[in-house]
């Protein structure tokens, strides 16, 4: 009977997830508007078996286009929300019954509420669209578009707000039931100009650098090498960096938006592009080809040139290090301070020079990363809240003993970075569109529309944000709009940290940006050897009178391959990490290979045994450097005191080194360069040595030995005779 029972209750399971799951499969029209457009159904009469199934990753959406960014009220009467994108089977099977709707959840007034929007679906609490036939079936790599054009009084979209947006799409996998298999969230907000708001301060970081630094070998007399030649992908015209100083250009008669902007650049990336401007190389897995950059990068410097001039900027730290990370590496260089000491090299190729002390680092700073950096110069630290701090807390100039804080708005940094749900995890939103508007909506919330901060608004878009030149644009034309609209008061970076400091700023949680967590022991060894072996070599190293090349030219870019390993672009990806540290260690042995010896390829017959080696070293360098001469397996051999000698730049030297052979025959040294801390220099080399000649020592042995045998020859032949004497005696017979 009990088993019974349990048959009856999955079988009543089953039927009622089927009838469930047919009110979704009826809802989709069999065809929609003439124009593809989704209509309104009010209300939730027909359920969204989504609500109750997860389906996996069989679908998905990609978002196209999007309007409006910003819905003002007062016109909602004559706007339609339109949206257009592309939904593509990427799963291993067919998917039937393929339908979307857009569907709106009520406003959300806080910071909070407007997370769980981007990450979460919103419930269709204030309306939703008609379900719309996509397709009837779409086969493992086909795709269907998708369209929306809705009236916004329709959806409701009246009042003032930020409004989450889902765009849902359903259908039924084989061997499946129906599930949403694809969504998309985004925020729109509605403003209305006339009404009461309160206006916010706002300012804008717009982040120069690059996404991950590509420099693998930057020899001081050679061509520099990157790793693959995406950065000219990225400096092209349409490329990322390109994306980023075209849309500020576009803005520069925009007085008020553009006299709020700071431009934040990372030294390193203009010392790269810079370098590429007279030729490059890119390294393949046979060889080092030509880069295709040279041009692009010199047109980009340009722009950006005319971009910042005259303009505010500040500094990231070199490769956008994290600092750290950079203050656990174990050096006898302050590479803290070579990583926040950018600005000379920003002067340089811009002909700006930074706001003295203001530095954007990566994440929080705990307490050593902050003392090395104060120490170092930096006197203001542009960085994220405590997690746990509170809106009050945000926006606001913190100051300490040694230096003061500005906390950038964690909200609209997020947006831009688009999230979306993958089951229990977060992913970055492919859809640069989406991203874009989600962070349209952050402005807004804090501009009036919601939860704003208790100082200024600081802006900081991701620092690696990747958009078209397009959504950028959105960006900067939604920020002007709230300008206009009063939501926000442009202000500068300057006037914002003129304002009087408040209390210390809160020590740094767990969590809350330091990547020195994620990297491994093993990379803090690896570059605290590199940096160990490169402190030796500047040690042995003298400028020479004939060249007058500093040392320092030759080894700084050995610590700027240390500090590229610490970059936080390796924050989750150790291993990358750990390729940047090999690469210093490569480059470390580049330089230490120019210094070497050499000896005769064929056996050297020795004529004396105390004739010098026939031994050459070789100074490749533009300095003088000490070296010391080592000798091994020398079981043969008694070589004499080999003083430290000091080569002189390019070029190539004989030194005498006397040794005295032990022992005839035929044997191998070993001959090897150090510096006289003991840096190895170059590839040893092999000389084979024959010898017939006796040492003196030999000889000293032989004849002493000689000498020793005659006389105890000679000692037993007296004994024998007076033996043989006492023997024949007349006087010992009568006894």
């Amino acid at each position: 009977m009990s088993r019974f029972s349990a048959f009856a209750l999955a079988l009543a399971f089953l039927l009622t997830q089927g009838l469930f799951a047919a009110p979704a499969a009826a809802a989709s029209p069999a065809t929609a508007a003439a124009d593809g457009a989704a209509h309104l159904q009010p209300g939730r009469s027909q359920p969204d078996p989504a609500q109750r199934l997860s389906g996996p990753d069989l679908l998905e959406l990609d978002i196209d286009t999007f309007s409006p960014r910003i819905l003002t009220a007062p016109q909602a009467d004559r706007t339609r929300v339109r949206v257009t994108g592309t939904v593509t089977n990427t799963g291993d099977r067919d998917v039937s019954g393929v339908v979307a709707r857009l569907q709106v959840g009520q406003a959300v007034p806080t910071a909070s509420a407007f997370r769980r929007s981007v990450t979460q679906p919103p419930p269709a609490e204030a309306g939703t669209t008609e379900w719309a036939t996509l397709a009837d079936a779409l086969a493992p790599g086909e795709s269907a578009p998708v369209r929306f054009d809705v009236p916004a009084t329709d959806l409701p979209l009246t009042n003032p707000g930020i409004y989450p947006l889902l765009v849902n799409v359903n259908g039924t996998p084989e061997y499946g039931g129906p599930a949403r298999l694809a969504s998309m969230n985004l925020l729109l907000p509605v403003i209305d100009p006339s009404s009461e708001t309160t206006s916010a301060r706002s300012t804008l970081l717009w982040p120069i650098t690059a996404t991950r630094p590509r420099v693998v070998s930057q020899p001081h007399d050679n061509t520099i090498v990157l790793a693959d030649d995406g950065l000219a992908t990225a400096l092209a015209p349409g490329g990322r960096l390109d994306a980023l100083v075209e849309s500020a250009l576009a803005k520069q008669d925009d007085s008020a938006l553009f006299g709020s902007m700071c431009f934040a650049i990372d030294p390193e990336l203009l010392d790269t592009v810079e370098a590429m401007t007279g030729g490059y190389r890119v390294r393949t897995t046979g060889e080092d080809v030509e880069g295709q950059g040279a041009e692009d990068a010199r047109n980009w410097l340009g722009k950006l040139r005319s971009l910042v001039a005259s303009h505010c900027v500040i500094q990231m730290p070199y490769a956008d290090a994290d600092l750290g990370t950079l203050a656990e590496v174990d050096a006898e260089a302050d590479l803290t301070r070579m990583a926040v000491g950018g600005e000379a090299s920003i002067l340089r190729r811009t002909g700006v020079q930074p706001r003295p002390g203001v530095v954007w680092p990566s994440g929080a700073l705990d307490k050593d990363a902050m003392a090395a950096a104060t120490e170092a110069g930096a006197r203001t630290f542009v960085t994220p809240p405590a997690a746990s701090a509170t809106a009050d807390e945000i926006g606001r100039v913190s100051a300490t003993d040694q230096a003061q804080t500005l906390t950038y708005d964690p909200l609209v940094s997020a947006a831009l970075t688009g999230r979306k749900p993958r089951g229990n995890r977060l992913t970055a939103v492919n859809d640069a569109e989406v991203a874009t508007q989600n962070g349209i909506a952050a402005l807004a919330l804090r501009g009036g529309l919601g939860e704003q901060t208790g100082g200024p608004v600081v802006i900081a878009p991701p620092r690696r944000i990747s958009a078209t030149t397009g959504e950028l644009t959105a960006f900067l034309d939604a920020y002007a709009r709230l300008q206009g609209a009063n939501m926000l008061t442009p202000t500068t970076l300057d006037d914002v940290l003129a304002a009087p400091p408040q209390d210390a700023a809160r020590s740094p949680e767990p969590g809350d940006g330091s990547a020195a967590a994620a990297l491994e022991g093993d990379l803090l060894d690896s570059l605290s050897a590199t940096e160990a072996t490169t402190a030796d070599l500047g040690r042995a190293m003298r400028v020479d009178p004939t060249r007058q090349v500093p040392p320092d030219r030759l080894l700084r870019p050995l610590h700027n391959a240390v500090i590229r390993a610490t970059s936080s672009a390796w924050t989750v990806r150790p291993n990358a990490a750990m390729a940047a540290a090999r690469s210093a260690e490569n480059q470390l042995t580049d330089l230490t290979g120019r210094v070497t010896v050499s000896t005769l390829a064929q056996p050297v017959l020795r004529g004396s045994e105390s004739a010098p080696l026939p031994v050459s070293v070789s100074n490749d360098l533009p300095v003088q450097i000490r070296v010391r001469l080592q000798l091994e397996n020398i079981a043969g051999l008694r070589p004499a005191h080999i003083p430290v000698q000091t080569l002189s730049a390019n070029s190539t030297f004989s030194p005498q080194v006397p040794a005295e052979t032990l022992r005839s025959g035929r044997f191998k040294i070993t001959v090897s360069l150090t510096t006289p801390g003991g840096t190895s220099l170059g590839e040893p080399a092999e000389l084979e040595l024959s010898s017939t000649e006796l040492s003196t020592v030999t000889v000293v042995i032989t004849i002493v030995a000689g000498v020793a045998l005659v006389l105890l020859a000679g000692r037993r032949i007296v004994r024998r005779l007076r033996h043989r004497g006492d023997d024949g005696d007349p006087a010992s017979q009568r006894s």
